[in-house]
């Protein structure tokens, strides 16, 4: 099951994918949202887009299992760090470094720094390594700074920013410290604001994005009560994220400045549309669930017509 820091959504691996990139319909507001499937996946998702338009995600197989891959030039590459059974790429900057997290064998998670297809290993050193603890790096700037969250061996969240190996950890004040609880970071652009979520003692979860530090709540208007995700901003402020409705079911949107725009692929079912991640050109990339339930990645170009 894909369960990268970058996905908002809990995605099933029992889609039916496609065998490529496939071009959908002009969005209102202009724009156009292509499909992204990798050949032979079970379920395709979009988490991150440079403004190259490289794009990276993840893959189940059909056994379940996730693998990170990279898309460029309508060419797939398949991302897995050696010795790991599950790879999660979670984005790339416009240097092509891609970022992300593995799975050991016991279920502990560790982040990846992958330049040109050489590993380097990033792990917060407070971060706990039993099954589902450990580091879940998310993204890194074109400055090199990595944003990211771990479990420690309480299993409580941290949010994390990672400068050349120095961890400064980020706690809302606001956030909970049982089990279950705590903070996740979920990006930072080049200007240091970042995206995440905190989830308060009474279970609560409040997404924030910004300046770090200040913790700024962001809720779609349309959303029920703490029902409102982030998933990335880029330098323009613009931010990415889903909220999510009654039945479950996801919503995609943009926001700048409190201006929410709704993203909704238009190949997408009742389950929804859910972005993952946003270029400084205005490219959006996420998931989304056809009528069937099926996964699949998707970008939405508006430079594209």
């Amino acid at each position: 099951m894909l369960t990268a820091v970058a996905v908002l959504a809990l995605v099933p691996a029992t889609a039916t994918a496609a065998s490529a990139a496939t071009t959908g319909a002009v969005t209102a507001s202009g724009g156009r949202y292509t499909t992204i499937d990798v050949p032979g996946a079970a379920a395709t998702v979009a988490t991150g887009v440079n403004d190259l338009g490289t794009i990276v995600g993840i893959a189940t197989d059909s056994s379940g299992l996730d693998h990170g891959f990279l898309y460029r030039g309508g060419t797939f590459t398949a991302i897995n760090v050696p010795g790991a059974p599950q790879t999660l790429a979670a984005s790339v900057n416009d240097l092509g470094v891609v970022v992300g997290y593995s799975l050991d064998a016991n279920g502990a998670a560790h982040g990846f720094v992958d330049r040109a297809g050489t590993f380097t290993t990033v792990n917060d050193p407070n971060a706990g390594s039993a099954s589902g603890q450990g580091t879940f790096a998310a993204n890194m700037n074109n400055l090199g700074v990595i944003a990211g969250f771990y479990l420690d061996a309480n299993g409580v969240q941290h949010g994390f920013i990672d400068r050349a190996g120095t961890f400064t950890t980020v706690n809302a004040p606001a956030a909970g410290s049982a089990s279950g609880q705590g903070t996740s970071v979920g990006w930072i652009n080049d200007l240091g604001e970042v995206t995440g979520a905190y989830t308060e003692p009474d279970g609560d979860e409040v997404a924030f994005a910004g300046p770090l530090g200040r913790f700024t709540a962001v809720s779609d208007p349309n959303a029920p009560p703490v029902s409102t995700l982030t998933a990335a901003i880029n330098d323009a402020g613009v931010v990415v994220g889903t909220w999510f409705d009654a039945s479950g079911n996801s919503h995609g949107f943009t926001e700048r400045g409190g201006v929410f725009t709704p993203v909704t692929d238009p190949s997408a079912g009742a389950d929804g549309t859910s972005p993952q991640g946003i270029s400084n050109t205005g490219a959006v990339v996420g998931l989304y669930f056809d009528a069937s339930g099926a996964v699949h990645g998707f970008e939405l170009n508006p430079a594209r017509p």
